[in-house]
């Protein structure tokens, strides 16, 4: 591990914790995520320039348009911010949505769906099957290809991505291209490996997916079903492409993994990356570690092969 993750790790242990939290101070935390946010890619990214932004709304949900071009019937991704479905928005992930526009020369469209505790399960996969649908039933006049859209997360919305795929396999108009899946969070049993060995002192805890799933997920007989913990899905066939990316101080390692295996055996295309010595959360610093560029770099190869 580099000085500089280990100077991360140490401020998020003792300064900045990441997670369980009194509900009554929730919006106090949130504003203080979105400042760490804010001083984590300062210190380690940098903006990259786009041609065009959009701040605008999609049926009553705020979106950011990106794009790097105006020309026509562009591929486009779909993007759902990670924060375990309490925290976060459009603006924590503004670094990673327009690196993404730039690298693959495509409209990105970032979604701020409804969050916990206000908006409980099923409520941020609804919304995000509804501006799947929104961006496929107004392709035109976004400028997009209807035929060319991809689904893409981190960590919570890594989980709303593969449910996504789910749930558009089967659909008669609307075929995903692909989907890319950021160390998601896919398992309600909380009880693989990595987590019994990364439970604390790696930005996410194992105190802190309970928590996340408590809060999004309060009925207790939801936590397992395959809407809310896509590894329980019994049917992985005819899933669109994937791209799956884990790190390897992640809690959530080992069941990226594990389902990208579970959609190897079913015959689906996929790519699987663990990003070495980096954290969950690297996407949004990812000068932390020498490999953290690489994943965008990855992304860039997995969609120029569909």
């Amino acid at each position: 591990m580099n000085l500089k993750l280990k100077a991360v790790l140490w401020f998020l242990n003792n300064i900045q914790s990441f997670g369980k939290v009194d509900l009554s101070k929730i919006n106090q935390k949130r504003k203080a995520n979105i400042q760490a946010s804010q001083l984590g890619r300062t210190l380690f990214d940098k903006k990259e320039s786009v041609s065009y932004i959009k701040n605008t709304t999609f049926d009553d949900l705020k979106v950011r348009i990106y794009k790097n071009s105006q020309r026509s019937n562009q591929r486009v991704i779909v993007y759902f911010h990670g924060g375990g479905f309490v925290f976060y928005n459009i603006e924590s992930h503004d670094y990673v949505t327009r690196r993404l526009c730039k690298m693959n020369d495509c409209t990105v469209i970032s979604v701020e769906y409804r969050m916990a505790p206000e908006y409980t399960f099923p409520t941020a996969h609804n919304d995000a099957y509804r501006m799947v649908e929104y961006v496929y039933h107004h392709a035109e006049e976004l400028g997009i290809n209807k035929d060319d859209i991809f689904v893409s997360g981190d960590s919570a919305g890594g989980t709303l991505s593969a449910n996504a795929a789910h749930h558009f396999k089967n659909n008669k108009d609307i075929k995903l291209k692909g989907q890319i899946l950021i160390y998601p969070w896919v398992d309600g049993r909380v009880n693989s490996k990595s987590i019994g060995e990364l439970a604390k002192g790696y930005m996410l805890t194992k105190e802190g997916i309970l928590w996340f799933q408590k809060t999004y997920v309060p009925n207790e007989e939801d936590r397992l079903s395959p809407d809310a913990s896509p590894t329980m899905y019994k049917d992985f066939s005819n899933l669109a492409p994937a791209f799956i990316a884990t790190a390897g101080l992640d809690p959530l390692r080992d069941e990226g993994r594990v389902y990208s295996e579970k959609m190897i055996a079913a015959g689906n295309q996929v790519v699987y990356k663990n990003y070495k010595d980096l954290v969950h959360g690297f996407a949004n610093i990812p000068e932390i570690g020498s490999n953290g560029l690489d994943l965008f770099k990855d992304i860039h190869e997995f969609m120029q092969s569909i």
